[in-house]
């Protein structure tokens, strides 16, 4: 059985960290999570995907829609990920903007 995301948010730099592998039941979490912290997308957060071990094209669904409701709502959702994790190479095959950590 795979791990189930496990996040922390630090409130003074708007930084939402996730951890584990984002399956069906994850993604609907880490939807749930970005929505809740940026406030119904109306403050800017980052997220760091730096430590997820499973990034299927459901979550690039989630990550990508998110940013795109911050976007319409005028801030931004900024993705950080590590150059050599999951995250990171997925976010570059799909073209998604992130930073490397």
């Amino acid at each position: 059985m795979n791990e189930l995301i496990t996040s922390s948010f630090d409130e003074d730099t708007a930084v939402l960290t996730v951890r584990g592998d984002i399956d069906e039941t994850a993604g609907v979490e880490l939807r749930d999570e970005i929505t809740t912290r940026s406030q119904q997308f109306t403050r800017t957060i980052c997220v760091d995907l730096s430590a997820v071990d499973y990034f299927p094209s459901l979550a690039v669904g989630v990550v990508a829609r998110a940013r795109s409701q911050a976007t319409k709502n005028g801030v931004a959702l900024d993705l950080v990920a590590a150059e050599d994790s999951i995250a990171g190479r997925v976010l570059t095959v799909c073209g998604i903007d992130h930073a490397t950590a």
